[in-house]
């Protein structure tokens, strides 16, 4: 199911709209502190109609703490409580009818849907902030899970591609990630669909990632390389060992 990042993508291109080229800015350092964060949770039932509970959804979401009254934060929360509700709304909208019809059928041996949306806030200093979401969703014979992620400068109020974030340039950022990838599937080969690194490569603009005090780790969604029941395609580039790629996330 699409997790609606939409709203996200367009906080990307309006706050980093105001940054001219060559620009130079002064970043006050108290910027840089960690902000704090709070996880709320959006939940809605959705009950048959003799009022059994047939789809479970919740969908957690951050807010940051906004003491200083910045507009941009606002509007950053704002995206991702809308993007829990929509989250929500798009799963009543995708599966009401369905999870009815399959209750009415068989109300004895009908097991209720459920869907959970997980936020996580996983680096959180030096002017970052690294959101992570999980979704399981779990109806009929179906099991499956998901990760999606954010990363964001906060001392200027964008998000960052994976590029911003390790020093290197978009086709050496491009190549550290397939590799990465093509080193799990050397491990796991059983795990990988027949042409695998055609399909990585083509995928490679869909990866996640996010950030930990660790590592950065990137994401490919399942059934993409891998074949579904495997999971997320996952693997971290750490920071130890790697310090010349990490040396603005990693100051002090």
């Amino acid at each position: 199911m699409k997790k609606y990042f939409i709203f996200l993508m367009v906080f990307v291109f309006i706050l980093a709209s105001g940054c001219g080229d060559g620009e130079i800015k002064e970043i006050d350092s108290v910027k840089k502190t960690p902000y704090s964060v709070e996880i709320e949770t959006a939940y809605r039932s959705y009950t048959a109609e003799d009022g059994m509970e047939i789809i479970y959804i919740s969908a957690e979401y951050p807010v940051i703490d906004d003491q200083d009254k910045n507009a941009d934060i606002d509007v950053l929360n704002e995206m991702y409580r809308q993007n829990a509700d929509d989250y929500i709304n798009a799963v009543i909208n995708d599966f009401g009818e369905r999870a009815a019809e399959a209750y009415k059928a068989d109300p004895e041996s009908f097991e209720e849907y459920l869907f959970y949306q997980q936020c996580s806030v996983t680096f959180n200093k030096n002017g970052y902030l690294s959101i992570k979401r999980d979704y399981t969703e779990e109806y009929e014979d179906f099991k499956g899970e998901e990760t999606y992620a954010d990363v964001y400068d906060m001392t200027e109020m964008r998000a960052l591609y994976a590029n911003e974030v390790i020093s290197s340039s978009a086709e050496d950022t491009m190549k550290i990630i397939f590799l990465g990838y093509s080193s799990v599937a050397d491990e796991f080969p059983e795990r990988f669909k027949e042409g695998y690194t055609d399909i990585i490569n083509q995928a490679l603009p869909e990866t996640e990632f996010y950030l930990t005090d660790t590592a950065m780790v990137f994401v490919m969604q399942p059934g993409i390389a891998t074949y579904p029941e495997y999971g997320c395609l996952m693997f971290e580039m750490p920071y130890k060992g790697n310090e010349n790629f990490f040396k603005d996330l990693l100051e002090e």
